[in-house]
């Protein structure tokens, strides 16, 4: 059996949250899990599933069909995020989570992919905590870009998801619970 992990972030700049979410699956479920995120059709336009871009009962029914799939979800939540300490908070959070998958025997890793110099960011700093012994040499991690990989759009509900709980809309957590892991971590 081998584990994938795909990983998406969101950020509520206004309460200082920063969520890294990762959905983990086996790698045999991959088509299934892909096919029903495809389901999702943007109701604003748009290539693609963006939590931010959808309205509340697009967001409600998304958030079922991820809590309905094969998945593990494992979210990070780090606080106080400053303004001008976004990356910060990503490496602490990003270190959290690959840890945490690592453990749980994930095989492999597919971050969103920002933009080439933050994807570099990424790698080096996942450099620095296999240096470290954080990580173990044979996991591996990458990056892809959404438009391409709709599993992405999973951790994007999931994200989206534990965010606006963290904002007091908690519906959306609600219904991803049943198979949701948690990890707090203080920022400041």
């Amino acid at each position: 059996m081998s584990w994938l992990a795909y990983v998406d972030e969101s950020i509520r700049t206004d309460d200082g949250v920063y969520v890294l979410a990762a959905v983990a699956l086996d790698a045999a479920d991959g088509e299934s899990v892909r096919d029903a995120v495809c389901t999702l059709l943007p109701t604003r336009g748009g290539p693609r599933f963006h939590w931010r871009d959808e309205r509340r009962a697009s967001r409600l029914a998304a958030a079922a069909l991820v809590a309905a799939q094969p998945a593990l979800l494992v979210v990070v939540i780090g606080t106080p995020v400053q303004p001008d300490r976004q990356e910060r908070a990503r490496r602490h959070c990003l270190g959290a989570l690959l840890f945490e998958l690592a453990t749980a025997g994930v095989d492999e890793v597919w971050l969103e992919s920002r933009n080439q110099v933050s994807d570099r960011r990424d790698l080096d700093v996942i450099g620095g905590f296999r240096v470290r012994g954080m990580l173990p040499p044979e996991l591996r991690i990458g990056h892809a870009r959404p438009g391409e990989e709709p599993l992405l759009w999973a951790a994007d509900i999931v994200a989206g998801a534990i965010s606006a709980a963290e904002g007091h809309e908690g519906a959306y957590r609600e219904l991803v619970e049943g198979t949701l892991a948690e990890i707090r971590i203080r920022l400041g």
